[in-house]
């Protein structure tokens, strides 16, 4: 075989490769100017391909580089050839407005080419995202999740503000096989209709002013993937129709444009309202409730499910530890003891957002009644009729055992060996009873 035409096989072979890999490359030269991307590495990061022909490596993902002190990695990459497979935090999506671990994989291809290898947000380290709970309304969740990610079909959840629609959405990408490619959501709420329509369905070139260049939507940056269209319910007629006509037809029309896109997307749908209400009342079309009602789940309030709270507040101290590094701290009785007698109008985001300012603002290891806020803190006065709860004998009873071991573990200020020697029980039941809830130390 010629050797010209030998070049030529293996450079189409290389392209076909690069076209086909599961991972994102990013391809660059000696100076880091970009060269190529391949498709996988725009889903990745959100940013079209375009967008990265001529840029420098370095200065698109300045914050990065200079977030995890990369500058001497890519330095040795490109003078001395020495690749390197790093562990990136918190690495930034354009779709997605949000933050995500990912891996970067560095190689010298040959003497003045490069390529950076990425994994996206679930290839090399596919992290699920946790739910806590384990209240009987939990486990249908979880069942529900378990259906919904083994079929394709429509998802609609319903819940109050803060009750984990999202989560419950980004777990049933999770455990799909769709697992491996985008998971996009937009809060329909938060944009007028035309910016919806053009955020969603993309726009063309001159569409509207400021349309400068042609522009995907969400619809086709979520190819293969999974788009969470969150308060569905607060949109415009004049918008429905035109979502109905795409889900029915797996087509997106840009803005601006008449050829229609064929998209392969799952679309799960939120709101905090009631569908069916909002069609008798006329403000959401009856033939799209019924598109996106396939699959069908409301998430509890957290009201509803109180014995839940003290895994919470466990789980929730943990990443606040982690995420801010000011060591282990645990709830006192007294404090653990309003908070399960609060309703939580804003549900676990509430929950979160109040244990996260009282971590991080008590000095002592121990967060204490008056470390709350007053409105929680009046949830525990005598005559509140919201203190009682009704529970199951079942449920009672693991409470009790929560707060014996959680009064012996703040007499003992969360020693968990000297709680069980003045017990008489063996540690491992008060780390059951006591630590699980976030009690210990």
């Amino acid at each position: 075989m010629q050797e010209s035409k030998r070049d030529a096989l293996v450079q189409q072979a290389a392209l076909s490769f690069l076209e086909r890999c599961p991972f994102g490359v990013i391809l660059f030269d000696r100076s880091m100017q970009i060269l190529a991307v391949n498709r996988q590495q725009e889903a990745n990061s959100g940013i079209e391909r375009d967008r990265f022909i001529d840029q420098r490596l370095d200065q698109l993902f300045a914050s990065v580089i200079e977030r995890h002190d990369l500058a001497g990695t890519l330095h040795r990459l490109v003078t001395e050839g020495r690749s390197f497979d790093i562990r990136v935090e918190r690495f930034q999506h354009t779709f997605l407005r949000g933050e995500w671990n990912t891996h970067w994989v560095g190689l010298q291809l040959r003497p003045d080419l490069f390529a950076i290898m990425t994994d996206g947000e679930s290839t090399l380290q596919r992290v699920e995202p946790l739910m806590v709970g384990s209240s009987p309304r939990m486990d249908a969740v979880f069942t529900f999740i378990d259906r919904a990610a083994r079929v394709n079909a429509s998802v609609l959840v319903m819940g109050e503000s803060g009750t984990g629609k999202e989560l419950v959405s980004r777990s049933i990408h999770a455990r799909s096989d769709r697992a491996h490619k985008p998971f996009l959501a937009l809060n329909c709420a938060a944009l007028p209709g035309p910016l919806l329509e053009s955020t969603l369905f993309g726009n063309e070139r001159g569409a509207f002013t400021g349309a400068d260049r042609r522009t995907k939507g969400y619809f086709e940056a979520a190819e293969g993937g999974v788009l969470l269209l969150d308060e569905i319910g607060d949109t415009s007629l004049e918008f429905q129709v035109k979502l109905l006509r795409v889900l029915e037809e797996a087509k997106v029309t840009r803005l601006g444009g008449t050829d229609p896109v064929r998209t392969n997307t799952r679309v799960i749908c939120a709101t905090n309202r009631d569908l069916e209400k909002e069609v008798e009342a006329g403000r959401f079309r009856q033939d799209l409730f019924f598109r996106i009602n396939v699959l069908r789940i409301e998430l509890p309030p957290l009201r509803e499910r109180a014995d839940d709270i003290p895994l919470l507040v466990q789980r929730c101290l943990e990443e606040f530890n982690a995420k801010h590094r000011l060591g282990r701290k645990h709830l006192t009785q007294s404090a653990l003891d309003a908070m399960m007698g609060y309703r939580w109008p804003g549900n676990v985001r509430e929950l979160a957002n109040t244990l996260e300012s009282a971590y991080v603002t008590t000095p002592d290891s121990a967060i204490g009644l008056d470390h709350l806020p007053s409105r929680i803190r009046a949830s525990r006065l005598p005559g509140n009729e919201d203190s009682f709860q009704p529970r199951s004998y079942k449920a009672a009873l693991k409470l009790f055992r929560q707060q014996y071991a959680a009064q012996m573990l703040e007499h003992t200020q969360g020693d968990l060996r000297r709680a069980a020697r003045l017990a008489g029980v063996n540690p491992s039941t008060f780390y059951r009873n006591g630590g699980r809830s976030g009690l210990t130390r």
